[in-house]
């Protein structure tokens, strides 16, 4: 009953919030923009891009909104977002004698959901010790107090914060080495930056008719610490969410994993992924 509850308060939260989810101003900029790049991109015509355009800036208010559950959401709350996310068939629940570096790109609400699902089943035992890298220098809602990691690790929810803008970038990738050479799951997000073409150490990838330039950070976590990519892509189904996993493969195939994550992200719906509607003048 009390899991009912928490769904329920959550659903008219989200409702609540996406109902005013902006300055119009602030709106019709980020629409506008995601208007332009998934014509430009994805070749779309005036009213399709439009339409999709308006949906890709509710999914981006709809993530900032998870997000502020990550950082103050009761854990009831966030227990219930989490059972309510279901699961295609995931390698990281198998035993292995080496750890799993975890991609994903900022697709939907995964800066939230993903961590709390992946600490859940750590918790749980059906998968190893995990931890998260983002930076919450670029996106501020993804940071946590040491008081609220803590609180969530006590409620079921236990990773390692590799917060960039708190620990350093040096810091953060000998850490998050060191968990994956002791058996652990690194969750990484490929799009975290986009670095502008002509940048060192960066991938170019496939998007539509375009190309997406992404940084080779998650190769080369992969490579040193010598465990395969999974990529993972947590897709809206319904009311809630549906995590799925492509094929795993190993580091020196990276770019061809993050490309695989890209074509499913676009070919199930092009409209989740945020950055779409995201400030950066080089995209």
């Amino acid at each position: 009953m009390l899991a009912d509850s928490a769904w329920t308060s959550y659903l008219s939260a989200r409702e609540t919030a996406l109902t005013s989810c902006a300055d119009p101003a602030v709106a019709a900029t980020s629409i506008g923009r995601a208007e332009t790049r998934l014509q430009a991109y994805l070749g779309m015509g005036p009213e399709q891009a439009s339409a999709h355009a308006r949906r890709s800036f509710l999914y981006a208010a709809d993530a900032a909104f998870h997000d502020q559950l990550l950082a103050s959401g009761s854990a009831d709350l966030l227990r219930a977002i989490v059972e309510q996310t279901s699961l295609d068939d995931l390698p990281l629940a198998r035993e292995r004698p080496r750890g799993v570096l975890a991609v994903t790109l900022h697709y939907g609400p995964a800066t939230s959901i993903l961590p709390l699902w992946l600490a859940m089943a750590s918790r749980t035992g059906m998968i190893p010790q995990v931890a998260v890298i983002q930076n919450s220098r670029r996106n501020p809602k993804v940071m946590l107090s040491a008081q609220r990691h803590a609180m969530l690790a006590d409620c079921g929810f236990p990773f390692d914060d590799l917060d960039i803008a708190r620990l350093g970038e040096v810091a953060v990738l000998r850490r998050g080495l060191a968990l994956l050479r002791d058996g652990g799951i690194v969750l990484i997000f490929a799009d975290g930056q986009l670095p502008r073409p002509g940048a060192k150490r960066i991938f170019t990838c496939r998007l539509g008719a375009g190309s997406l330039v992404l940084p080779q950070g998650a190769e080369w976590l992969a490579r040193s610490a010598d465990v395969p990519l999974l990529p993972l892509l947590l897709r809206p189904d319904r009311d809630g969410h549906r995590l799925a996993s492509l094929n795993a493969c190993a580091p020196e195939h990276a770019q061809r994993g993050l490309q695989a994550l890209i074509d499913a992200a676009m070919d199930f719906d092009p409209a989740p992924w945020s950055r779409w509607c995201c400030s950066a003048d080089h995209f």
